[in-house]
């Protein structure tokens, strides 16, 4: 079979090759099909890279690492195929961890592997009305086989009910992302709130996740109301000492009363047909 010559979205990969099953996205054959071979071996430094030449490319990824790791390192190292050709490429556990939300190539290859690992057209009737919580994902990254990041990332953008997802390091917040029906008005803090899961997991290196919690909202969320309000947090450590949290607003009426106060407010400014000047 000869290599593409062109880049191609993940979504045209899947329909080319005719896979419409999560048991059927092998990564490998993807890979051929488009021209890299991936090899496995043990790195220092890196979790994958790719040395590319014209039309074919060498995807090596660390022996050592898991198996949905593994996976996600192989789409990662394609996405770097179809977008950054001309480049050798070496990719850190923290990059596939952290870039998510910054606009850089690890973002863009992080995205490619995410759509081609977990198709919308997969993950939304599997995921849809599943609980936010990590639970879930761990079943979700059973049958899709991709790592606890990515799929949590995928839940709260595809699941069905109002959630973050929030990364942090021991200092502040590294990035988020939420749900489309969750307020652009609810923002989580730069600092995490002290009495949050996630800051004892950052201070108490011993301490044991211990799993979908209730907290104030206002520990989590910047807005002036957010104390009145819960959420259910559930954090657990993923590695480079990072926490990953699950924010779900299971108590919908935070989000209500949001709703209710924007759309009073919509109608002071709307001006009256009779006012004049």
């Amino acid at each position: 079979m000869s290599p593409l010559p062109r880049p191609i979205s993940p979504a045209q990969l899947l329909e080319e090759l005719g896979i419409d099953s999560p048991a059927d996205i092998d990564i490998e054959a993807i890979a051929q099909y488009c021209g890299a071979t991936i090899v496995y071996a043990p790195l220092t430094g890196c979790e994958a890279r790719i040395i590319g030449y014209h039309d074919r490319a060498i995807i090596t990824i660390h022996s050592a690492a898991s198996f949905s790791r593994r996976r996600f390192s192989g789409g990662h190292e394609l996405g770097h195929w179809m977008h950054d050709r001309g480049k050798a490429l070496a990719c850190s556990d923290i990059q596939l961890t952290s870039e998510w939300f910054t606009d850089n190539p690890e973002k863009r290859a992080n995205r490619y592997a995410a759509d081609l690992l977990m198709p919308v057209f997969m993950f939304k009737p599997i995921a849809d009305n599943r609980p936010i919580i990590f639970s879930t994902v761990d079943e979700l990254t059973t049958t899709f086989q991709t790592s606890i990041t990515a799929t949590a990332i995928r839940l709260v953008e595809h699941g069905a009910f109002p959630s973050m997802v929030i990364c942090s390091d021991a200092r502040r917040r590294k990035w988020f992302t939420r749900s489309e029906i969750l307020p652009e008005a609810l923002r989580p803090h730069e600092v995490l709130g002290r009495d949050t899961v996630a800051f004892e997991l950052h201070r108490n290196q011993m301490a044991i996740p211990p799993g979908p919690t209730e907290v104030n909202a206002a520990q989590w969320i910047s807005h002036p109301k957010a104390s009145l309000y819960t959420v259910k947090e559930d954090s657990i450590r993923v590695s480079s000492g990072l926490v990953l949290t699950l924010l779900w607003w299971q108590d919908e009426q935070q989000l209500l009363d949001l709703m209710n106060e924007q759309e009073e407010e919509d109608s002071e400014e709307e001006p009256s047909p009779y006012d004049f000047d």
